[in-house]
């Protein structure tokens, strides 16, 4: 179907740039063809993909268990190693970190006073990524949402 689409546009791309065809649609009839033109290249794109509805729930709540672990798992280390702690370990670290992980902590840094104690800087990484893990569900259920309200068939989320 999606190659049978694509050949009428292209058909009808052909047609538009004859003056005949030009004059017995008038330039109006021409405007209006050419807008459903863009909308068949915004919407068949040869590399385009559909996501099932169900696929895409599940995959919400497989994140909502995964964010549910990392937490916990957080949590749990807090409480058995202090911040301070941590921060030591975290710093005497640094040079051998990765590079985006020592981008990533010195943009914390720079944001804490200088006087900040070193545990603030677990602190406030464990934040920093607790927002970008809030922001990646914020837009899967954005993502979600969209497929909802294309989507014919009712579904009640459980999660």
């Amino acid at each position: 179907m999606v190659d049978e689409v694509i050949e009428a546009r292209d058909y009808v791309t052909q047609l538009i740039n004859k003056g005949w065809f030009k004059h017995a649609v008038g330039e109006r009839g021409v405007k209006h063809i050419i807008t459903l033109l863009r909308f068949v290249d915004l919407n068949y794109k040869g590399c385009s993909v559909n996501l099932d509805l169900d696929f895409l729930v599940n995959l919400l709540d497989d994140y909502y268990n995964t964010e549910g672990r990392i937490r916990y798992f957080i949590r749990e280390l807090m409480r058995i190693r202090d911040y301070d702690d941590v921060a030591r370990q975290l710093i005497n670290a640094y040079p051998v970190l990765p590079p985006d992980l020592r981008e990533f902590l010195d943009k914390v840094a720079k944001s804490l006073p200088s006087d900040a104690a070193p545990g603030t800087l677990v602190e406030e990484a464990i934040n920093e990524l607790m927002k970008e893990l809030e922001s990646f569900r914020e837009r899967l259920i954005s993502i979600i949402n969209v497929a909802k309200s294309q989507c014919p068939k009712a579904y009640n989320q459980t999660a």
